[in-house]
């Protein structure tokens, strides 16, 4: 984000002369970064490299791009981070409706009829707000939005201002801060993000997490104390994304599906739950989430069915089998 005490420079940013912003001292700003970091531990699994690197992102004044495919906990922990840091969050979903006046706001319509147009008469919309509030304003599936109004963002960005038409000049709060996000892998809607807006962010690309990492994610989402189950649920997930025959795999929120639809199959056939279950949990949780190669001649039911093989194979005794069989080998 640009230091609004001085003049930007017309291509490189901000400049590196001295600035006449007073800043607390090194030892009160390296505590409050821990302080910040320590918030946002506590309500993230892992990702430590991710989150420091926002953290960094955000302290040094840079709007930001995320990329990564669903599931990758983006908006969890930009939520986390506004949290830690105490800023408001705006949170924007980019589709190709999000039109500029959206993201700017307008004037009420029956006040301007009845009084012309005022300032205490436009309502802001969450660009401004954030801007006027010194604020997080999110926007996920960034690539999903038309050119006009991801071009309104530049602006703001670069200058830390935008002139709106017959309200004036809004100019941003110190810490406001742009933070996108977008699926590299999907293609289905999506439009090339402009060279103008890449020059004006830093990109931090993140991917799918640890095993372990995601068991712990499914173990607190769902609350379930089956470890057998959470761990088949996401052995079986992240396969999906290792197959030849699918083209984009599973995140784990397939994985928190299986464990939940399961325990509560488990509660309406009186606890009597077994592999023919766990296979159609598996499936109704999968069979919309993965992307199956285009050549494949297979249902992707019969995909799920070999990801379970796989799964089974690999984890032997680890594999779960069903409330009853538990029942059998604890009796």
């Amino acid at each position: 984000m640009t230091d609004h005490s001085a003049k930007p420079s017309e291509e490189a940013g901000p400049s590196c002369r001295p600035q006449p912003v007073t800043r607390p001292p090194r030892s009160d700003r390296v505590e409050r970064a821990y302080a910040i970091l320590e918030g946002v531990r506590a309500e993230v699994v892992g990702r430590d490299r991710e989150v420091r690197e926002i953290l960094a992102a955000m302290l040094a004044h840079r709007h930001v791009l995320l990329e990564g495919p669903p599931g990758t906990s983006k908006s969890t922990i930009v939520r986390a981070v506004a949290r830690s840091m105490e800023m408001p969050f705006h949170f924007v979903e980019g589709s190709i409706e999000l039109s500029p006046a959206k993201l700017l706001g307008h004037f009420n319509p029956a006040k301007v009829l009845q009084d012309n147009y005022r300032q205490d008469y436009f309502e802001m919309g969450p660009l401004t707000l954030a801007m006027q509030e010194g604020g997080v304003l999110y926007l996920e599936e960034f690539n999903r939005m038309s050119s006009e109004a991801a071009n309104l963002l530049i602006t703001p960005m670069e200058e830390g201002l935008i002139n709106i038409p017959r309200y004036g000049l809004v100019t941003a709060a110190a810490d406001f801060t742009i933070i996108c996000s977008q699926n590299p892998y999907d293609d289905v809607g999506t439009l090339q993000v402009s060279r103008a807006f890449l020059d004006r962010v830093v990109r931090i690309r993140m991917n799918y997490q640890s095993e372990d990492e995601e068991a712990e994610i499914v173990r607190l989402r769902t609350c379930s104390e089956d470890e057998s189950l959470i761990r088949t649920a996401v052995r079986i997930t992240r396969l999906t994304r290792e197959a030849e025959e699918i083209k984009i795999g599973a995140s784990v929120r397939a994985a928190i599906d299986i464990v939940t639809v399961l325990e509560n199959l488990m509660l309406l056939s009186d606890g009597n739950v077994g592999e023919e279950d766990l296979a159609d949990a598996c499936k109704m949780a999968l069979t919309s989430k993965i992307w199956p190669a285009e050549t494949l001649n297979a249902t992707p039911e019969e995909i799920v069915e070999r990801m379970i093989d796989r799964a089974r194979s690999q984890l032997a005794g680890d594999f779960y089998l069903g409330a009853e069989s538990k029942k059998k080998v604890t009796s």
